[in-house]
């Protein structure tokens, strides 16, 4: 039975323990990346202790800093975003922490890790930045917390390496000073004090102004009651000056009006320590009239906030302290942020007392009370006698006993300021305060606060300064470069030395400057342990300033600036505050513009040769920016590239060595101007032909171009290449002249032969076609005579050989009869080769004159007798008028003889040789024998056809011409009878009876007339 339970009990046990085993490897993965991150966690340094002070015990109320430093280095292998480690604090219930969550190194959008304070730890969460680090080393945190409770033995934290500390009740806060105390003299010179914010990266900053004026009120009202009046100072303004580190809070201004009351006689009748309505002996009055406050939180209700605008810093100072006084009392404040990031307050009262600004105007509802004024304070104040509110009513009062006459003495200022935490740390911060009023009359003096910053990080390096070169995120630069700076003292002393830990080939991409003592960059400098002896704390002077400046910048722009966008380039080592100096170097990448010259081309270098450039403005006036210049010799041939050096002047003196500016005979002076465009343009291509290319900024590849617009930003690289290739001026046109028709749209075609080669070879086809007359139209060249497109001649420098002579010959002429000009040779269509000489330019004209080939003969045929005559022809148009005159002299039968045709028969030199200035195309002639001698005469044209007429068309290629055939037979003697008697003797008969006739009438005459 034993037995049995035992086995029972086993195998519960067994159950049991396999269920807890599976309920805890449930998330085994976790678990064990939790537990392995702990047990690599490597606490370096932990503190808890009192503060101010030091030390394990505190009171009630008192604060305590905690301060751990912590490194997990590496990672342990499989560690993840979402694991967490833990470090222990004093207990929460007896201590309350200030600012209970937070983040962690690297950037606070990307933190490192997050953490919490829980149950009497911090929990500490890794963060995807962490797990891409591998490591964490130089963890720091510092914590305040407030002692609550009362305790002892209490565990400091730290994972067991805090110290014990204890917490006892603090002194009874219910003792009060003495009521009829008077306000120390001491404490009425300007002063200033400063309080850090619990649990804030902030310092609050009081200042009471004029005091001195506010205590003399009293002494002079208990001298002679008002007779001696407090002096007004005119234009009362705070300047203060703010530490680097700190920033004016928005809407942080409180403005308090004090109102001391007046001690009694026993007391000397002085201002008192303590104003109106205050507590007495811890118990609150009716009308707590007490730091009366006119403006809070920066509402605007009695101070107006100024803006800085474009004013420099003295000008927005003048602006904010006669404010007031010009604008009716209104008071006014202003923040002035100058270049370098720190901030200047000004706080501007306009004339104290002045007589706009009155204590009976201050008035406010109390809960016990309602509405008061200082007077109701004054008579509603418990521990005040009937004589001193009778002396506080004259004094504050609008009347002639009154030392200000009831205006408004004093203030009390205060405002928040917030602290650049990591970059500014734990220490003593001083800051300076001026009251000026009237014509620059001042008092000074300087506040400090204790701060305690409240930050962490997981590399705590006292300075930090990055490098990048501004652009486009990734683009590459034209050249990678390693970046090297020196840090100096103010009297120019080295103290470090530094450069990019690699060399910068991107944009937008920060490099880590790393800093050395020796210019050789041999021996580090420690940035984070002070014990290590090249600590910046070791060889750095407490309080002095260091400038960082970049050397060998090589044509890049330089803009140094903190993290805030500051633009600085200077920090302080100040042993009492932990100060840690974040810096980005951001550089512009120069301009640098580059240009290459080269010749290219078949001809012959014969000398050097200087080419001159100008770079001008395309886009406004066209105005030389730039000249540049460069030599090719013989030596250097062709096809090699030369650099062309630019100068600011075009007598090449001032070689350019920045693009963007240079000091110019001790003027600074613009070079490219950020987006103009310019062009390179050479100015005497000394008949080259010029090509400009430039590089395509996508691939880098070179395309045609000579522009560059400036890009002040991206700077980077423009490359230019200038190339000139031999040239050859040649071009032939072709033109078609006359009155004939033209048939559209015909081709002509050429040849262009090698004079200077054996067979005069063809080395080049040309043809146009002409569509209208008198116009000159050009001949297009090819290499071949099916005209391919291909082939298309475009560079005749490349086809036509300097030296060699060449001839242009017109092949098809379509019947037109052509002329050349240009040229040399017996027809003016020949030329020789030279190149680049564009006063050399070769031009072929061509020119095609109607035709028309006409010709007429005459023959004398038959059995008569001929011994020679003269024949007369004319050629009429188709409206009989006479066109042209000829003539045939034929001396034998049967002989054709050319009929030569004038337009004045009886004038040589109108001889007709070119029929197209005579005749009409679509006109038809006909050709008619004058005094044919009573001739047969027969016509007929070149095809035999008998006729005397033909039809013009020009340039047909077809010859007209018209035989003129005379015939004669032999003449019969007269017959003794028959019909040729007969003929005869009726001739005669009639010519007698003429002759008779006309005697008797010329008979008849004369009788008559007798």
């Amino acid at each position: 039975m034993k037995k049995n339970r035992i086995k029972v009990l086993s195998m519960i046990v067994l159950i049991l323990s396999t269920y807890i085993i599976g309920f805890f490897g449930l998330n085994s993965d976790k678990n064990l990346a939790a537990t392995t991150l702990q047990d690599s966690l490597n606490i370096t340094a932990y503190t808890a202790e009192k503060s101010p002070g030091g030390g394990t015990s505190l009171e009630t109320g008192q604060r305590l800093k905690v301060h751990m430093e912590f490194e997990i280095d590496p990672l342990p292998e499989g560690t993840k975003a979402g694991d967490t480690f833990e470090i222990s604090v004093p207990d929460t219930y007896l201590f309350e922490f200030l600012g209970t969550k937070g983040v962690l190194g690297n950037d606070p959008s990307d933190p490192y890790l997050t953490y919490e304070i829980k149950d009497n730890k911090v929990i500490f969460t890794i963060c995807d930045a962490a797990v891409e680090a591998e490591r964490l080393y130089a963890g720091v945190l510092d914590l305040t917390a407030i002692a609550r409770r009362t305790g002892t033995n209490i565990d400091g934290g730290g994972n067991g390496e805090g110290p014990i500390l204890e917490i006892t009740p603090a002194p009874d806060p219910t003792v009060n000073p003495p009521e009829d105390r008077p306000y120390p003299d001491e404490n009425k010179y300007l002063y200033k004090d400063g309080k850090q914010i619990d649990g804030e990266n902030g310092i609050a900053w009081a200042m009471r102004a004029n005091y001195q004026d506010y205590g003399a009120a009293f002494d002079n009202y208990t001298k002679d009651q008002g007779q001696t009046k407090i002096v007004d100072k005119a234009n009362g303004l705070l300047v203060d000056h703010l530490t680097p580190g700190t920033h004016f809070r928005e809407n942080s201004l409180w403005v308090t009006v004090p109102n001391y009351i007046i001690t009694t006689e026993d007391a000397g009748s002085r201002m008192g320590d303590r104003q109106l309505g205050a507590n007495i002996s811890g118990e609150k009055q009716k009308v707590p009239f007490a730091d009366f406050v006119i403006e809070k939180e920066g509402n605007g209700n009695a101070f107006v906030k100024l803006e800085q605008g474009s004013r420099s810093y003295q000008e927005f100072q003048d602006y904010i302290q006669a404010f007031p006084d010009a604008n009716s009392g209104q008071r006014a404040y202003g923040v002035f942020k100058h270049d370098d990031g720190t901030e200047t307050v000004l706080i501007a009262f306009g004339t104290i007392p002045g007589s706009n600004h009155y204590y009976e105007d201050l008035r406010e509802n109390f809960t016990e009370f309602g509405e008061a004024g200082i007077h109701d304070a004054i008579d509603a104040d418990e521990s005040l006698s009937s004589k001193q509110k009778e002396q506080l009513h004259d004094i504050y009062g609008k009347s002639e006993k009154s030392p200000s006459n009831g205006a408004i003495i004093a203030y009390d200022v205060a405002f928040f300021v917030d602290v650049d935490v990591p970059e500014y740390g734990s220490g003593k911060y001083t800051n300076d305060l001026k009251f000026i009023y009237n014509d620059n009359d001042s008092e000074d003096t300087r506040g400090e606060s204790d701060f305690e910053a409240i930050w962490g990080d997981v590399k705590a390096d006292f300075l930090k300064v990055r490098k990048k070169v501004s652009g486009d995120e990734g683009k590459e630069l034209s050249e990678g470069k390693t970046f090297t700076f020196k840090i100096r003292d103010r009297y120019n002393n080295v103290v470090a030395y530094g450069k990019t830990k690699t060399a910068v080939t991107h944009k937008g991409i920060e490099v880590e400057v790393v800093f050395y003592r020796d210019a050789a960059y041999t021996i580090p400098v420690e940035n984070v342990n002070e014990s290590d002896p090249n600590h910046w704390s070791n060889f750095l002077v407490d309080g002095r300033w260091y400038y960082i400046e970049e050397v060998d910048a090589d044509g890049y722009e330089v803009h140094i600036q903190d993290t805030s966008g500051n633009k600085t380039n200077q920090f302080k080592y100040d042993s009492k505050i932990d100060r840690h100096w974040n810096f980005i170097i951001i550089n512009q990448e120069p301009i640098k513009l580059e240009a290459e010259k080269k010749i290219i081309g078949i001809g012959n270098l014969a000398s050097d040769k200087d080419f001159e450039f100008e770079l001008r403005r395309d886009t406004r006036d066209g105005s030389v920016v730039a000249y540049g210049k460069t030599t090719i010799t013989t030596t250097d041939g062709k096809n090699k590239n030369k650099p062309i050096t630019f100068y600011t002047d075009n007598t090449y003196t001032e070689e350019i060595t920045n693009w963007k500016k240079m000091t110019i005979n001790g003027v600074e002076t613009v070079i490219l101007e950020d987006g103009v465009t310019y062009e390179l343009v050479e100015v005497d291509s000394q008949g080259y032909k010029v090509t400009y290319y430039t590089k395509d900024p996508s691939g880098g590849d070179p395309v045609e171009g000579n522009t560059y617009t400036a890009d002040y930003e991206n700077g980077g690289k423009i490359s230019f290449a200038v190339t000139n290739q031999d040239t050859l001026d040649f071009e032939a046109n072709k033109k078609v002249e006359g009155t004939g028709l033209l048939t559209p749209n015909k081709t002509y075609a050429f040849e262009l032969k090698d004079l200077s080669s054996s067979g005069k070879p063809v080395v080049a086809y040309g043809k146009v076609t002409i569509n209208e007359k008198g116009k000159n139209q050009a001949i297009e060249f090819f290499t071949t005579s099916d005209y391919s497109v291909a082939n298309k001649i475009t560079d005749w420098a490349k086809i036509l050989h300097e030296g060699k002579n060449y001839q242009l010959v017109e092949t098809d002429t379509q019947n037109y009869q052509p002329i050349y000009s240009g040229g040399t040779g017996d027809k003016n269509n020949e030329f020789q080769v030279v190149y680049n000489d564009t006063s050399k330019k070769i031009t072929l004209n061509t020119e095609n004159q109607n035709t028309f080939d006409f010709s007429a003969k005459k023959k004398v045929v038959g059995d008569g007798v001929f011994e020679g005559e003269i024949f007369k022809f004319q050629l009429l148009d188709s409206k009989n008028q006479v066109v042209a005159h000829g003539k045939a002299e034929v001396t034998a039968k049967d002989v054709d003889v050319p009929i030569v045709f004038y337009q004045d028969l009886d004038d040589e030199s109108t001889k007709i040789t070119d029929w197209t200035d005579i005749l009409t195309e679509g006109e038809t002639y006909q050709l008619k024998e004058v005094d044919d001698s009573g001739y047969a005469v027969t016509y007929k044209d070149q095809d035999g056809t008998e006729t005397n007429q033909f039809n013009v068309q020009f340039n047909t290629g077809k010859s007209m011409s018209i035989q003129v055939e005379n015939r004669r037979g032999k003449v019969p003697l007269p017959e003794t009878g028959g019909e040729g008697l007969t003929r005869q003797v009726t001739v005669a008969s009639a010519f007698l009876i003429l002759l008779i006739l006309i005697g008797g009438i010329i008979e008849y005459r004369r009788k008559a007339g007798a």
